[in-house]
């Protein structure tokens, strides 16, 4: 689902809660907190979506150099080293 689908979802159901006394008038306030409920979980799913798509986007524009995987290995045998009192 893509973040626009939870937000027109959220939408909805808001909405949905909102009318569903004209729609059903016998229906209890239990379905409309229900309703409530479930728009405030697409709403969260949605900000969860943006935040990881920004914080995606922020890792990709980085242009800092990386270490290889050579330098990370040498770099934890000589953490390892030294922890063990050899250097």
């Amino acid at each position: 689902m893509t973040t626009t689908t939870h937000y027109e979802n959220a939408n909805f159901l808001r909405e949905l809660a909102e009318n569903l006394p004209r729609i059903l008038p016998t229906s209890g306030s239990d379905k409309m907190e229900l309703l409530q409920r479930l728009a405030d979980e697409e709403l969260a799913q949605a900000e969860y979506d943006d935040w990881v798509r920004a914080k995606v986007a922020v890792a990709r524009s980085d242009k800092q150099t990386g270490m290889s995987t050579d330098q990370v290995r040498q770099l934890l045998r000589d953490r390892a080293e030294e922890l063990r009192g050899g250097a």
